[in-house]
């Protein structure tokens, strides 16, 4: 399962990094991951960005921090980590919440399995077979 932050990249676009935002290319990033998840038959989800980084992952509680400080520590359940792991098990949980459907709390099934283009894939590296032909050297 992969799951990432739902961000409107024109809006972040327009603050003080606005054409550093653009270059990048984050939403073509996106959808390519999307478009991989699909192609292997993994699940992806997009899940409410708001609050990752100031939100405890373990209770949930949430912990008011400036972009200065690197080091998620939690006042209720005394959880600490590094920023940035923490915003992640976040987004984790959020994604986790997504899929799980009541009454079934920890039971999974969301993946791509009928799709099409899901099934068995020929890499593009593997050599095709010639029927028959085989090249002759020259002398």
């Amino acid at each position: 399962m992969v799951f990432m932050e739902d961000l409107d990249y024109r809006t972040l676009a327009k603050g003080m990094l606005g054409k550093q935002m653009l270059d990048v290319g984050f939403g073509q990033f996106r959808n390519i991951t999307k478009y991989v998840c699909w192609k292997r038959g993994k699940f992806f989800g997009e899940v409410n960005a708001r609050g990752t980084s100031q939100q405890c992952p373990e209770c949930g509680a949430e912990v008011k921090k400036d972009l200065s400080v690197r080091v998620h520590h939690c006042l209720s359940c005394n959880y600490i980590t590094d920023r940035d792991v923490a915003s992640g098990q976040v987004i984790r949980n959020r994604g986790i919440e997504l899929i799980s459907t009541a009454g079934h709390v920890g039971i999974q099934n969301a993946y791509a399995d009928g799709l099409p283009g899901i099934g068995e894939t020929q890499s593009r590296s593997k050599s095709k077979t010639r029927k028959g032909v085989t090249r002759k050297s020259k002398k």
